[in-house]
């Protein structure tokens, strides 16, 4: 149902404004309007100092470090810490100063490591076909060795690169080369340190390919460098570890800190945005919204004590105009409260018009259960619901499993009404129908019937609420389409009892006349197209209740596919085989007996039921609190 909402301003002074906004986020139940969505408050928008700007942007900024710490810590979870309150912003500025700075030395050396890991592999490989062409004087003291790889096509300027280097050196160096692979071939220089310059110009002024080792790597020759490659690969990955084990140690200490700082500036920043929907005059501040009645003197006593007699707070009168824009709360008792979150997935319903929670959760399990029908099944499902509960908490997929659950239950009490324990198995252990067996064939005449009576009276109730619904709207076409349907489809039910020699023939001639004047006003409801569309729309109403069949023919489809599996079982031939089939065919039936009944029923009710009153696209009521709250 729809709780009663009341639209009020507060004025008060600018002064008294913090005080005025901390109490009502700590009262949790007072929805503010933007200034716009209110016109019968006369103010202009409020205008922020730049004091309360420069805070807005320095909440932002440690809102953004605080999220990139734990984001780097590997924090999880951190937004069902409760917030921690915050004295002084100074604290945790001094925090971020220090600790900013250290995460950021660790993450930048490890990053460091990681990127030598990924990198030093590259050079072990040029390195290896190096050292087959190693010449021992690379060892002796004073000499400095440099390696080249070209392209065996440009074999040539190695040969014109040795000779150079050997007259640049007087002869006092060592020249080697070497093909290193099918098409590349390496040449390896030894000379003494005095000609190191005038052998590097040589070879820039040819713009060969040099062998460039990092720093730590090129103080020797090759053979040396390839054992400190070996050194650090072996022990980089011990070095990430330990500052993954910092990093780690850090999280723990500072995590639930950090997340509860971060948590309680986001709910400040988030309650701070309050401010762009209030309005001001040059002394005062206003606020617009709506309370639930039944908090009305809860609020008005806590701004009182607040801030005194400075607090003016009055309320309005509802006008219609008001409550097409007054938000929704939905309250129902807790059986029903499920059922909200399937409603709002169509459309929140409109202020002051019928929710239909209740409804759906008196007969949406009873369709699911009608359809399933099976004690074996029901007690699976049951138990599936029971495990899920437990993973799913809260939201809409833990209302959709206790929905399913209170399914799961109807289905138990109709499979002891249609004799079903998995499908035909019942039979075996003395299980007998209380109430007929729908899988007879002599039985399927009467199913159907009972679910299109069952659709009768469900479209029925649906136009009934419909005829009320226009009555408190005072809507003409409203009450003329749905009246119209009614009186139509009960002249229908006449006109089929004395057709079934049900009901007496005298009745047929006033149920004809019914059925003309209900197409007629149906008609009338869509004016001139009304007389090629009333009976139109009529044959459609028709085919919602026929639309009820599926629950005898999905109920049917589930029942002979568990007498399917049952007689593969007993059919197979070998025992192991034949349980196995009719296991994994059981297993179909379950799945199928779980989404097909619950997506059915959710059709008859969104489709057929709620289109004969529903009025949807309600504002969903939005109290100003903390974010914890």
């Amino acid at each position: 149902m729809n709780i009663e909402m009341v639209p009020v301003e507060i004025l008060g002074l600018k002064s008294d404004l913090d005080i005025v906004i901390h109490t009502l986020r700590n009262l949790a139940c007072v929805h503010i309007d933007e200034l716009v969505d209110a016109p019968h408050v006369s103010a202009r928008p409020l205008t922020l100092d730049r004091e309360a700007l420069s805070h807005q942007e320095e909440l932002s900024y440690l809102i953004a470090q605080l999220g990139g710490l734990l984001d780097v810590l590997g924090c999880k979870q951190v937004g069902e810490i409760t917030p921690v309150p915050v004295d002084n912003m100074a604290d945790i500025r001094s925090c971020l100063s220090d600790l900013v700075p250290e995460v950021r030395g660790l993450t930048d050396r490890r990053d460091e490591y990681q990127s030598k890991l990924a990198i030093l592999p590259r050079y072990e490989v040029t390195l290896r076909k190096l050292l087959p062409i190693i010449p021992p004087s690379v060892h002796e003291a004073g000499n400095v060795s440099i390696g080249v790889l070209v392209n065996r096509v440009n074999v040539g300027v190695l040969d014109s690169i040795t000779r150079r280097i050997l007259d640049l050196t007087s002869g006092r160096a060592e020249v080697v080369s070497s093909d290193v692979d099918s098409s590349t071939r390496a040449m390896f220089s030894v000379f003494p340190t005095e000609f190191t310059d005038q052998v590097e110009a040589l070879l820039g002024r040819e713009d060969v390919t040099r062998l460039r080792l990092p720093d730590e790597l090129s103080a020797g020759p090759p053979d040396m460098a390839l054992q400190v490659l070996h050194r650090q690969l072996s022990s980089i990955p011990l070095e990430i570890n330990k500052i993954n084990r910092e990093l780690a140690g850090l999280a723990i200490e500072w995590c639930e800190k950090l997340a509860g700082w971060r948590n309680s500036l986001v709910d400040e920043l988030e309650a701070n945005s309050v401010f762009s929907r209030l309005g001001e005059t040059d002394m005062t501040f206003v606020i617009a919204g709506w309370v639930p009645a039944v908090e009305l003197d809860k609020v008005k006593v806590a701004l009182e004590e607040a801030a005194g007699e400075a607090i003016l707070f009055r309320q309005f009168p509802m006008t219609s105009a008001m409550k097409k824009s007054a938000p929704v709360l939905l309250y129902n008792p807790s059986p029903a409260r499920p059922f909200e979150s399937l409603v709002k997935l169509l459309a929140l319903p409109r202020y002051g018009h019928i929710d239909p929670t209740r409804l759906m959760a008196f007969f949406l399990p009873i369709f699911f259960g009608m359809m399933l029908g099976d004690i074996g099944y029901g007690l699976l499902l049951l138990v599936l619901s029971v495990v899920l509960i437990r993973k799913f908490k809260k939201g809409v997929a833990h209302d959709i499993i206790l929905v399913l659950s209170m399914g799961a239950g109807w289905a138990i009490v109709f499979g002891f009404l249609y004799g079903e324990l998995f499908g035909t198995l019942g039979e075996t252990i003395g299980l007998h129908p209380v109430w007929f067996d729908r899988a007879s064939p002599e039985n399927v005449a009467g199913l159907m019937l009972m679910t299109i009576v069952i659709g009768a009276v469900h479209v029925t109730l649906g136009l009934i609420l419909g005829i009320w619904e226009g009555i408190k709207d005072r809507n003409r076409n409203e009450l003329l389409e749905r009246g119209g349907m009614l009186i139509g489809l009960i002249a229908l039910f006449l006109i089929i009892g004395v057709v079934a020699k049900a009901l007496p023939a005298g009745f047929m001639t006033p149920a004809i006349a019914g059925l003309i004047v209900g197409i007629v006003l149906l008609g009338a409801s869509l004016g001139w197209l009304g007389i090629l569309m009333g009976p139109i729309e009529f044959i459609g109403l028709i085919g919602n209740v026929l639309s009820y069949l599926r629950i005898a023919a999905i109920g049917l489809a589930s029942v002979y596919l568990a007498k399917v599996a049952n007689d593969v079982a007993g059919i197979a031939g070998n025992v192991i085989v034949g349980v196995i089939l009719a296991m994994l065919i059981h297993s179909l039936n379950l799945v199928l007996g779980a989404f097909s009944p619950t997506i059915h029923s959710l059709r008859l009710h969104y489709v057929e039921f709620f289109r004969k009153f529903y009025e949807g696209g309600g504002r969903a009521y939005k109290p100003y609190k903390n974010r914890s709250s």
